[in-house]
C-alpha cells in the first residue's frame, strides 16, 4: 500500500514537471488590439496567447499557469501579476473581452471578482484578486465548452 503511494506521487510529480514544460517558457509581448485605458496605447499581449486581452503592466507566472495547446485554440491555466487594481483589472476585462470576440456569459464584482465569457466552443473565467503588496492577480482559465 505504502509502495503504490510512493509511486503515485513519484507519477503525479513526473506528470507536472512534464506538462510545465507545455506552458511554453519563450513567451514575448507583443502589441495586440487591447489597450490599457491609459492614452489609449497599445497593450502587449503574448505572442501565443492572441485571443485573450493581456494589460500592459502584467507579467506570466509561469509556476502557476499551464498550457495545452497555442494560439485560438489552447487550453488552460494562465496567472498574471499586474500592476493595476482587481477593480482596474475588472473593468479592463470587461471592457476589453468582447474586442477579442468574447461574450458576457456572468460576473460577480465583489473583493474577490469572478468573470465568465464564452466564444465558439470555449469558456473562459476570470478571477481578479488582490496581489500580496499591490497590483493583483489574474486568473484566466480557459476549457472547452460543455
Amino acid at each position: 500500500m505504502m509502495r503504490l503511494r510512493q509511486y503515485l506521487i513519484c507519477a503525479a510529480a513526473i506528470a507536472g514537471l512534464s506538462l510545465a514544460g507545455c506552458s511554453g517558457t519563450n513567451l514575448v509581448p507583443n502589441t495586440g488590439p487591447s489597450s490599457d485605458g491609459e492614452g489609449g496605447q497599445p497593450g502587449p499581449s503574448f505572442t501565443q496567447f492572441t485571443d485573450i486581452p493581456m494589460p500592459s503592466n502584467s507579467s506570466l507566472d509561469m509556476d502557476k499557469s499551464i498550457i495545452f495547446g497555442a494560439s485560438d485554440a489552447w487550453h488552460g491555466r494562465l496567472v498574471m501579476n499586474a500592476g493595476g487594481s482587481p477593480a482596474q483589472m475588472y473593468d479592463f476585462y470587461e471592457r476589453e473581452m468582447p474586442n477579442f470576440g468574447w461574450s458576457k456569459v456572468t460576473v460577480v464584482r465583489a473583493d474577490i471578482s469572478v468573470l465568465v465569457y464564452d466564444r465558439e466552443n470555449r469558456v473562459a473565467t476570470i478571477k481578479l484578486t488582490g496581489g500580496s503588496f499591490a497590483g493583483s492577480i489574474v486568473d484566466i482559465t480557459v476549457s472547452p465548452k460543455g
